[in-house]
């Protein structure tokens, strides 16, 4: 208000200016048609338009005009809603990489289509004449840089969440620590075979094998690891706020199955705690009757504050009480930070949650990072699943892209 009296005040000094240039009345006319005729003659100055009052009174509003530009600009610069309402309209996009395009294109030439015959999802690994064998190589060994570092590298102590202050201007500071490069994961994947999107970002390439390619020298060793795995912490970062909850939705959590530190879950809670994540809450569902007191002997001591022990089946209903969905529907925000692996081991209800989420707007605003274990017909692992399995390898890659696209970073799960 003081900065607008101002511009008015310089306004009456203009005016003050004119009535000195000529002792005339040159007060601003009336907007009365009759009485702004401009005559042909010769009548006196006094009775013409009052031209130079004109002039000062258009100055004058451009003045006030242009100050309220300013003071909507600053508005716009201090008003919270208005930067997020900026970044949300941000668009995404994914950009597979040249293999899994490759893969994806050629779906039925890869021999992937058949939801009868087990496909061998090794041949792409193993095949020197592909077009894509020389890049593939490339890439698994930069795999294997990328897992060095990952071992090699410094626990984060504190939870990233405490680390970003209040108005999280040093958002970008807090998230460098979590470089395994300076240059990011661009500078270890210096091939550009990883798959990436402007959200989550870098992500391994979605293959044939959907699990470890190690698995095809030595299947008993590599079947179940998981250094397949991309995960950009540097990029999930920058998604957090300091009110973010962060949560770990596990469907099919028998910790028994593999043993304590081999199982997939705890190493998986156990990575992204190494990188500052450490989740707020643990829904583990688990439809064999387990004892408490023995799950919790094999629940790690830093997670067992997290760990909600679900004893129960969950339920493919959409809406249903025991449909995992239906908590983080519930009860959390795109704010968030949601983590959701998905093996019950049974591909009627997989099938369904999966393509839930897929095709739920909601849901997929929601979760962040998915793993699924996928049990179609894959021929490496027919003897491990037996006549459970059903689908085409090439129906699975096909719905993990479109999660991808759709803006969930999509993992295959060992």
């Amino acid at each position: 208000m003081l900065r607008s009296s101002l511009k008015l005040s310089r306004c009456k000094k203009h005016d003050d200016l004119s009535s000195n240039v000529e002792k005339e009345d040159y007060s601003l006319p009336v907007f009365r048609s009759n009485e702004l005729r401009v005559k042909r003659d010769g009548s006196s100055a006094s009775e013409r338009v009052p031209v130079l009052a004109w002039l000062v009174f258009a100055n004058c509003i451009i003045i006030m005009v242009a100050f309220h530009g300013k003071v909507m600009e600053f508005v716009s610069l201090i008003s919270p809603s208005s930067a997020s309402a900026s970044e949300e309209r941000s668009p995404y996009h994914y950009h597979p990489s040249s293999v899994e395009k490759h893969v994806l294109d050629n779906l039925n030439g890869l021999g992937l289509t058949s939801s009868t015959e087990y496909a061998d999802t090794c041949a792409i690994v193993r095949d020197t004449r592909s077009p894509v064998y020389a890049d593939l190589q490339n890439y698994f060994s930069e795999l294997n840089h990328y897992n060095d570092l990952i071992k090699d590298f410094q626990p984060i102590t504190h939870d990233l969440r405490e680390l970003i202050n209040a108005n999280e201007e040093n958002i970008e500071e807090v998230c460098s620590i979590t470089k395994l490069h300076s240059d990011g994961l661009g500078g270890i994947f210096k091939s550009r075979l990883v798959s990436n999107s402007t959200d989550a970002g870098a992500m391994e390439p979605l293959l044939p094998t959907m699990r470890s390619h190690k698995m095809c020298n030595n299947f008993a060793k590599h079947v179940m690891s998981m250094d397949y795995l991309v995960h950009d912490f540097y990029s999930m970062c920058k998604k957090l706020k300091r009110h973010s909850k962060t949560v770990f939705v596990d469907m099919g959590a028998s910790l028994d199955f593999h043993g304590s530190e081999s199982q997939p879950a705890i190493y998986i809670n156990k990575i992204y705690g190494k990188f500052g994540f450490n989740f707020d809450h643990i829904y583990a569902y688990e439809i064999t009757k387990k004892d408490p007191s023995n799950v919790f002997e094999l629940i790690p001591a830093e997670l067992q504050a997290s760990w909600h022990w679900v004893n129960v089946g969950v339920d493919s209903r959409p809406g249903s009480k025991m449909n995992p969905f239906t908590t983080i529907t519930n009860h959390f925000s795109p704010d968030d930070f949601v983590v959701v692996k998905l093996d019950v081991d049974t591909p009627a209800v997989e099938n369904l949650l999966a393509r839930q989420l897929r095709d739920d707007p909601k849901l997929l605003e929601l979760v962040d990072q998915f793993y699924f274990e996928d049990h179609v017909k894959q021929k490496e692992l027919k003897k491990s699943w037996g006549e459970s399995a059903e689908g085409s390898v090439a129906e699975s890659l096909e719905l993990m892209a479109s999660m991808r696209e759709k803006g969930v970073a999509s993992h295959y799960w060992p």
